[in-house]
């Protein structure tokens, strides 16, 4: 399969959604500022990321990842794992160039990895049972990230990983983000966006309302923008 290139636009377009506090454009979302809407000079040295099946390449040719890096199986929790590194699927670098996050694909079956750029070791951050991931938004202080995992049922929720607490298995490195209304909504109106970050917390959209979560405490409360 031939290699598929991240348009460096999409990178740019994601760290513009990063709330500025300002008042919000004409489509409820907060408008760019200067600051915010630039990409880092490590993104840009890097991107645009070359995604084959079995490389990652940096905008200068070189191997940021090959699939042999990456583990056989994926380890859900302590009793389970499961494969899902055949060939990579996407990637995404944090802006101060120090991780990447990647998804790999299997037979059936999804996973997503963070990788620390100078070690090439990845570690388990999400895993999606006979359905997709992709990636969202990394905070700006590039310590977490979101993974957005799709069910095969047609479900959209999210994930979020921070760099500095990865433990062995998906279980012990994901916090799920969950609104306190998820139980309540019918199946097709569980779709999770992930908007943007501000402060270190992530504001979201499900079933039409808007929610902050706070990875430090765990809380989802309802959004005031």
């Amino acid at each position: 399969m031939a290699p598929r290139r991240l348009n460096l636009a999409l990178s740019i377009a994601a760290a513009a959604l990063v709330l500025s506090g300002c008042p919000s454009l004409g489509n409820g979302e907060p408008p760019p500022t200067t600051e915010t809407a630039a990409i880092s000079e490590f993104e840009a040295a890097l991107a645009p990321l070359e995604v084959g099946d079995e490389q990652i390449r940096a905008a200068d040719g070189s191997v940021l990842v090959g699939i042999g890096d990456v583990p056989g199986t994926i380890r859900a929790d302590q009793q389970a794992e499961f494969g899902a590194a055949e060939r990579f699927q996407e990637a995404s670098v944090s802006p101060d160039g120090a991780w990447l996050a990647v998804v790999t694909s299997g037979a059936a079956h999804s996973a997503g990895w963070l990788v620390r750029m100078e070690a090439r070791q990845p570690r388990p951050a999400a895993f999606q049972y006979g359905g997709n991931i992709t990636i969202g938004p990394w905070s700006d202080d590039s310590r977490r990230v979101v993974f957005v995992q799709e069910g095969p049922a047609g479900g959209r929720t999210l994930t979020v990983v921070d760099a500095g607490r990865l433990g062995e298995t998906v279980e012990e490195s994901a916090m799920p983000v969950r609104s306190p209304v998820h139980d309540e909504l019918v199946p097709e109106e569980r779709i999770y966006e992930a908007l943007a970050w501000s402060n270190g917390e992530l504001l979201f959209r499900v079933g039409g309302e808007r929610w902050v979560f706070d990875p430090n405490s765990g809380e989802v409360r309802p959004s005031k923008q």
